[in-house]
């Protein structure tokens, strides 16, 4: 085994380059950025989300919720392709379940995506195959 590299020591194994599968990369990069609240974290303008925030406690905010999650997979997320948001349903826990398809390295790919509605956190996590 080859010792690591200097900046290894420094670097999560999750970042270190063929330490994870592509669809777990895409999965963080995408736990990253909708974790980000817009304006706060990162020097490009628009990243992150944030914008549903003052729809708080509407009936708008369903809808302001989809549109800026699936805007920020758009803009962030090159590698999945042609990407659509579906809200599932939620839970007792106050998570909002949603499932995010698309294409990546041109197969199918679905990931499911979970918003705390109380504290705006987002958790990407693999569809489980159903069968």
């Amino acid at each position: 085994m080859a010792p690591s590299s200097f900046l290894d020591k420094f670097t999560p194994a999750w970042q270190r380059p063929g330490s994870q599968s592509e669809l777990a990369q895409v999965r963080q990069n995408l736990e990253s950025v909708l974790n980000t609240k817009e304006g706060f974290g990162y020097f490009v303008q628009g990243f992150g989300v944030g914008n549903y925030l003052e729809k708080l406690g509407t009936r708008q905010l369903m809808t302001t919720l989809n549109d800026e999650l699936l805007h920020a997979v758009v803009r962030f997320e090159p590698r999945l392709r042609e990407p659509e948001l579906k809200l599932r349903g939620r839970d007792s826990g106050l998570w909002l379940h949603f499932v995010l398809t698309g294409e990546l390295n041109g197969e199918p790919c679905s990931l499911r995506l979970l918003f705390h509605t109380v504290s705006g956190r987002v958790r990407v996590e693999e569809e489980e195959e159903e069968g």
